[in-house]
């Protein structure tokens, strides 16, 4: 048997594996998925990637690189064909990446663990036959101690009985948003897959588009977002809604209206949540200012660790909940790609975000860097 070029270790029900899955069928790129009860998941790639985080992906070479974000940009690197945005779309691309990365995990974690009836069972079998495939007798057991730990997640999320109300309508307004826009248009930022698809195909595919609960939601409220879905899965260009099309992206000095909805939605979930995460960060930073570059953020050994709690206001209602570092690091990107950008790009950029309520993560300058040294959030 052939060594596939690419090995995904993840799982059908896992968020940020579908984010890496539909990059690799979208450009054609061969591979083989595998469990974590893979024996080289046990053997070989746990003590390269230092933590049981998936996805995880695996090259000829023996190259393992863990988490999505940089595999997608590895897949970037390794397969230069793969169509990417650049310049102000860049920025674009990368804030709706962030924002499917942190604000969804809370509407994808919320209609999962919080509709038992409908999802229990189906989550349970999903997550037994992932670490115990060979020992059918034990998938009922696995599956119900995963569901055990993640449930606990729910309140560091801010996924608080007081704040579901507000949870579910925020999503619901971003799920009509953007199925206003897949009818006028294919993919997030035109006629091709970018970085932004990738990133909300891990929870609108994995969690809302799959589990029992919600995906009844999606197909009757937006059934155009799980067509897109179907789209983002296929290894094949499936878009007969728009035929005769280039694999263009839009001109960022004309985004279509439709695609301005969809980002302020993401800015009222994202944006507050950010901000109130770098106060937090800064307030860290002024008790560790000893930490030399290069040091794990946390003493604990946490890959993804937080600064403590938090709260901000969405749309008019409080959500406390555990800061991410995680989330700085992602928008850390974003600066990154603005300030590399000529002064005019740059004016068009701060022009673009403040219409869509974002210019100030822009600007956001937080007292240390990030990098990721081996697979953990780290001080540059």
């Amino acid at each position: 048997m052939s060594t596939p070029p690419v090995a995904l270790y993840g799982a059908p029900c896992s968020l940020y594996t579908a984010k890496v899955r539909s990059c690799l069928r979208q450009n054609r790129i061969a591979f083989e998925e595998r469990f974590q009860s893979h024996p080289r998941y046990r053997d070989v790639i746990l003590r390269a990637a230092k933590n049981h985080r998936i996805p995880v992906v695996e090259f000829t070479d023996g190259s393992v690189v863990q988490d999505s974000t940089l595999i997608l940009d590895e897949l970037e690197r390794r397969f230069p064909v793969l169509p990417r945005t650049n310049g102000i779309l860049r920025t674009i691309d990368q804030f709706l990446e962030s924002f499917a990365d942190r604000s969804l995990l809370r509407a994808a974690m919320h209609y999962r663990w919080n509709f038992p009836d409908e999802n229990l069972a189906f989550i349970t079998g999903e997550f037994g036959r992932i670490l115990a495939f060979s020992q059918p007798g034990q998938w009922d057991a696995a599956g119900s101690g995963i569901a055990g730990r993640m449930s606990a997640y729910l309140p560091p999320l801010g996924i608080t009985p007081e704040a579901i109300p507000v949870i579910e309508s925020s999503y619901l307004s971003f799920l009509d948003a953007l199925n206003v826009h897949l009818s006028q248009h294919p993919y997030l930022l035109g006629n091709s897959p970018s970085r932004a698809d990738y990133g909300l195909m891990g929870p609108l595919h994995a969690h809302l588009g799959r589990d029992p609960y919600p995906v009844r939601i999606m197909l009757k409220r937006a059934p155009l977002v799980f067509r897109w879905i179907e789209r983002m899965n296929a290894p094949e260009a499936t878009s007969p809604e728009f035929p005769e099309t280039d694999a263009s992206y839009f001109d960022p000095l004309a985004l279509p209206d439709s695609l301005l909805d969809v980002l302020r939605r993401a800015a009222i979930e994202y944006v507050p949540e950010l901000m109130e995460t770098a106060k937090a960060f800064a307030t860290w930073c002024e008790r560790n200012a000893d930490r030399p570059a290069g040091a794990p953020v946390s003493s604990q050994g946490q890959d993804q660790p937080s600064f403590g709690q938090i709260a901000w206001q969405l749309e008019g209602h409080t959500i406390r909940a555990a800061s991410a570092g995680h989330t700085l690091w992602m928008n850390q990107r974003t600066t990154d790609t603005f300030s590399a950008l000529q002064h005019a790009e740059k004016v068009t950029a701060s022009t673009l975000f403040e219409q869509f309520g974002a210019a100030c993560v822009l600007s956001l300058n937080p007292p240390r860097r990030f990098s990721r040294l081996q697979n953990t959030l780290s001080l540059a």
